[in-house]
C-alpha cells in the first residue's frame, strides 16, 4: 500500500501542526496507535482501511499529527482521483462510511490542523478535501473555509436490557416483530460467504423496483463480508420462514461499542411476513448480548424511526482547493438530483394472480403541469406590495387551473404579491388570515383590486362556510398546512366551502418537527388520504415537489443561502422563525424596506426569469405510501 508523504515546509511556524506519514512498521500497528483514543470507531480501524481500499479501489493513508516532536493524534483517510482532480476523502459520502476523520488529544488545537491539512492539499495537489467526525468544531470548520453538509440519523440506545429496548420501539414496531414471531420467521448470525450473493441478489431486485441502478456492484458486499466478519466485526443475519425459504438479509457492521447498520434487502413476497423489521430487532439483540451501547441506522426515515432512537444531526464538511474542482462536485449534485427522478424500468408484467381480479378504480385526480403565468407589467415593479421572492407563486402557476369565471380562496396570503398577480384573472378572490394585522395590511396594500375580499378567520376552526358565506370553485394554500394545529378540521372547511366539483391545492414541507418549523406532518399517503376521505372529498392525489435542477442551483445560491446567512445572525440575537407572518421581521419592519422596495423587485423579476429558462420551475414524482421528509403537492376535488 502507498504512502501520501506530507512534506514539511521551512516556512512553518514553530509551534504548527504537520502531517508525518507512517512508515510500513507504524501500518501494522495502527489498531494499536489509536488505540487510547475516544474518538475513535471501526471506521478508523485497519480491518475498515483495508476493506475500503479492496472495494473503493482507494490509495490508503495514515498520517500522525505532530506538533514539533509530539504527537497530538493521527489521520487516517482514503486518495482517490477523479478526472483531473486528487481528492482525500475521510471519508467521502458514497464509502458506506460513518465518520473517519483525525483522532485528536482532548489539548489539540483544532484550527491548527485545518492549517496543516491547507499545507497538506498544496504538496500534494489535492483538488479537495472530504472529512467527518462529531469532534470537529462546525465554527472553526468554517472559519478554515469548510462547507457544511448536513444529515440526520437515528441513534438508537441498546442500554437496559431487552425489556426496555422493547418498551422504546413504536406500537406498530412491536406488532410487527409478533408477526414476524408467530409466522415462525426465523433469524441466523451466519458465516457463509453466499449471504453476501444472496443480500445482493435481493438488493438488484430491490433497485429494479424502484427504477434505479446499484451504485456498487456485487464485489463490495463480498468484500466487506470477507474483511469484516472474520475480524468479527459482522452481523451478517438471514431471515428464513417456517419453510427454510429466504425472505431478507442486512448486513450490520459493529466494534466494540456500537452497530451500524450497512444495508439490507429482502424478497418483496415475504414483505407481509414483516422480516425486515423482525431482522433489525434481532441485530440489536445480539449486540446488546455482547456490550454493545448504541445502534447507529446510519440514515432516518419513517421506517427507521420506529425502533426508538433519537433523531440527532450529523454533518459532513468539504473543502475545494480548486475553483474547477467546486464547479464539478455542483454539476454532479444537479446530475444526481435529476437522475434521482428518472425511471428506468418498464413496468412489470402483472402477476397471474392479479389478471384474475378487476382492476380497483383510481382514486386520484391527475397532476400536470401547464402554464398559466400572468403576463409581466412594468408597472409590478412599484404598484406590487414588498415581497421576498414568490417562488410559491410558480407552483400556483403550474399546477391549479385558473380561469376568469372563478371563485377562488387563498388561505395564508402572506404580503399579498400572489393575490396581486392572479386576481385580475379571476372573478373573485377572497383572502382568508388569522392575523388580524395582516389583513388589514393587505387592505392597503391591495385598495386597487376591486374583486378582493379580505377575512380575518381561523381555518382550523368549525363553522367557517357561514363566516364566508359564500362557496368557491377554488382553493389553494401553499407553505401553510405543515402549521396548522388541527389538518383534519381544516380540511373539513375546505370541504364546506367549495361547490362539487371544485378544487383545493395544498403545497407543504411534510417533515418532522426536528427538521420543520411546523407541527403538521403525515408519515404516510394512506393516513392522508383518511383525512381527505373524512372531510368529504371525492379524488385526491398526493406528489412529491422539487425544484428543477437548474432553477434550484440559482435559487439555493442566490436567494436561499444568503437568507441562511442573515437568519443565522438574526437568531445570535435572540430572533426565531415566527409561524405567523404579522410576526416575521418582514412585517414588522416593512416600512425600514420600502426604500429597496424596486431594487429588490427588479432582483427577483430578474432571478424568476432566469429559473425559468428552459422549462418549468418544478418537476413532481409519484410518491409510495412513505411520503415523510418530502416536500408535497396534494390536488383534491370535491
Amino acid at each position: 500500500m502507498s504512502i501520501v508523504t506530507a512534506r514539511a515546509l521551512d516556512t512553518r511556524p514553530a509551534g504548527a501542526y504537520r502531517l508525518d506519514a507512517l512508515s510500513g512498521a507504524e501500518v501494522v500497528r495502527w489498531d494499536e496507535l489509536i488505540a487510547p483514543y475516544e474518538g475513535r470507531e471501526l471506521f478508523h480501524r485497519n480491518v475498515w482501511l483495508d476493506y475500503l481500499a479492496s472495494s473503493r479501489r482507494v490509495e490508503g493513508a495514515r498520517w500522525a499529527i505532530r506538533a514539533d516532536d509530539r504527537t497530538v493524534g493521527y489521520l487516517c483517510g482514503g486518495l482517490l482521483q477523479m478526472g483531473p482532480y486528487r481528492i482525500l476523502g475521510t471519508p467521502l459520502r458514497s464509502w458506506g462510511t460513518n465518520v473517519m476523520g483525525p483522532l485528536l488529544d482532548h489539548d489539540a488545537d483544532q484550527s491548527a490542523l485545518f492549517v496543516a491539512l491547507d499545507r497538506l492539499a498544496a504538496t500534494e495537489r489535492l483538488a479537495m478535501i472530504e472529512l467527518e467526525h462529531p469532534s470537529l468544531s462546525p465554527r472553526l470548520l468554517q472559519s478554515s473555509g469548510f462547507e457544511r453538509v448536513p444529515d440526520w440519523t437515528f441513534l438508537v440506545s441498546l442500554s437496559g436490557g431487552e425489556d426496555a429496548m422493547w418498551r422504546r420501539l413504536e406500537s406498530t414496531c412491536r406488532n410487527r416483530i409478533r408477526k414476524a414471531q408467530a409466522a415462525g420467521l426465523v433469524v441466523e448470525d451466519t458465516d457463509d460467504p453466499d449471504v453476501a450473493d444472496e443480500y445482493y441478489a435481493f438488493y438488484l431486485d430491490l433497485m429494479r423496483r424502484k427504477g434505479r441502478r446499484p451504485p456498487f456492484s456485487r464485489d463490495t458486499p463480498r468484500l466487506l463480508f470477507s474483511h469484516l466478519k472474520k475480524a468479527d466485526c459482522l452481523f451478517a443475519l438471514r431471515v428464513k420462514d417456517a419453510a427454510g425459504r429466504l425472505l431478507a438479509v442486512g448486513l450490520f457492521p459493529h466494534d466494540e461499542r456500537a452497530m451500524y447498520f450497512w444495508s439490507g434487502a429482502s424478497r418483496e413476497e415475504g414483505h407481509p411476513l414483516c422480516p425486515n423489521d423482525y431482522v433489525h430487532w434481532v441485530a440489536m439483540g445480539l449486540a446488546a448480548d455482547r456490550g454493545l451501547r448504541l445502534y447507529n441506522m446510519s440514515g432516518h426515515g419513517r421506517f427507521k424511526r420506529k425502533f426508538g432512537g433519537e433523531l440527532t444531526a450529523v454533518a459532513r464538511w468539504h473543502k475545494c482547493y480548486w475553483r474547477t474542482a467546486r464547479w464539478a462536485r455542483t454539476g454532479y449534485q444537479l446530475w444526481a438530483a435529476r437522475s434521482a427522478v428518472r425511471t428506468i424500468r418498464r413496468p412489470a408484467a402483472p402477476r397471474p394472480s392479479e389478471t384474475k381480479r378487476p382492476a380497483p378504480a383510481r382514486r386520484g385526480v391527475e397532476i400536470v403541469t401547464t402554464s398559466q403565468r400572468p403576463a409581466f407589467r412594468p408597472s409590478d415593479f412599484f404598484r406590487a406590495p414588498l415581497h421576498d421572492f414568490p417562488i410559491r407563486d410558480e407552483i400556483l402557476y403550474q399546477y391549479l387551473p385558473l380561469s376568469a369565471n372563478m371563485d377562488v380562496l387563498e388561505v395564508g396570503p402572506g404580503s399579498g404579491v400572489t393575490a396581486f398577480r392572479v386576481a385580475p384573472r379571476l372573478r373573485s378572490l377572497t383572502l382568508l388570515d388569522i392575523a388580524a394585522a395582516n389583513v388589514a395590511h393587505l387592505r392597503d396594500a391591495l385598495a386597487g383590486q376591486p374583486n378582493l375580499r379580505f377575512v380575518c378567520a381561523d381555518v382550523c376552526q368549525p363553522g367557517l362556510g357561514a363566516q364566508l358565506g359564500r362557496t368557491f370553485d377554488a382553493a389553494y394554500a401553499i407553505e401553510v398546512f405543515e402549521l396548522l394545529p388541527d389538518p383534519e378540521q381544516c380540511l373539513r372547511n375546505f370541504a364546506e366551502v367549495l361547490r362539487p366539483g371544485g378544487q383545493l391545492l395544498l403545497q407543504f414541507p411534510n417533515y418532522p418537527p426536528s427538521l420543520s418549523p411546523g407541527m403538521t406532518h403525515f408519515r404516510t399517503k394512506a393516513e392522508l388520504g383518511r383525512l381527505l376521505q373524512r372531510a368529504g372529498f371525492a379524488q385526491w392525489n398526493v406528489c412529491s415537489l422539487r425544484l428543477r435542477p437548474h432553477a434550484w442551483f440559482l435559487y439555493e445560491h442566490l436567494h436561499e443561502r444568503p437568507i441562511r446567512a442573515y437568519r443565522r445572525h438574526r437568531s445570535r440575537n435572540g430572533h426565531d422563525r415566527p409561524l405567523m407572518y404579522d410576526e416575521s421581521w418582514a412585517f414588522q419592519h416593512g416600512r425600514r424596506l420600502e426604500p429597496f422596495k424596486y431594487a429588490l423587485h427588479t432582483a427577483w423579476a430578474a432571478l424568476s426569469a432566469a429559473m425559468r429558462v428552459g422549462g418549468p420551475v418544478f418537476d413532481h414524482s409519484a410518491v409510495g405510501d412513505d411520503i415523510l421528509n418530502r416536500n408535497l403537492i396534494v390536488l383534491a376535488r370535491r
